[in-house]
């Protein structure tokens, strides 16, 4: 018996190829219209030390969020070429990327998974949050993500109606 290092979902993060438009057919089709977005460009200084395993990388990407209940939706329109995002997109299509959850402890957690042999896959950073994606893929059907920090602030909320 192990300890346990996830105390909820937090998020289901899910790469699409276009994230307004995307958040546009969440709106059409399920009435869900409270999206945010976030331009992530680390060489523009939106978001910073992103890494695909231990290699640094320029991230690049928008994301579309929305709270639903506890649980946030999370849209993911890479726009770089070596992300784990972009490698999702160009291998398997859109789809649900990976599941974020709490944990009591980022770094303890960070610590217990790589001891029990299970590789980083991706990290960085945005804004005043840290998170790490890991690779669970084989074992549990899917990437399992934690994060560390205050909430995300967007840089725009709504539609637009382009």
């Amino acid at each position: 018996m192990t300890d346990t290092l996830f105390k909820q979902v937090l998020q289901i993060g899910i790469v699409v190829r276009d994230a307004e438009a995307t958040a546009r057919c969440y709106q059409e089709l399920l009435g869900l219209d409270d999206w945010h977005f976030n331009e992530v460009d680390t060489a523009r200084g939106k978001g910073a030390d992103f890494r695909r395993g231990r290699r640094p990388i320029a991230g690049r990407a928008l994301i579309a969020w929305m709270p639903m209940g506890e649980v946030e939706l999370e849209l993911i329109e890479p726009r770089d070429e070596d992300s784990v995002y972009a490698e999702f997109l160009r291998d398997r299509g859109p789809g649900v990327h990976h599941v974020m959850f709490a944990t009591p402890d980022y770094d303890q957690c960070i610590e217990q998974l790589t001891a029990r042999g299970v590789d980083r896959l991706s990290a960085g950073a945005l804004q005043d949050t840290r998170f790490t994606l890991f690779d669970t893929q084989a074992d549990l059907g899917l990437i399992c993500e934690i994060a560390d920090g205050g909430p995300l602030l967007p840089d725009r909320s709504g539609l637009d109606n382009r």
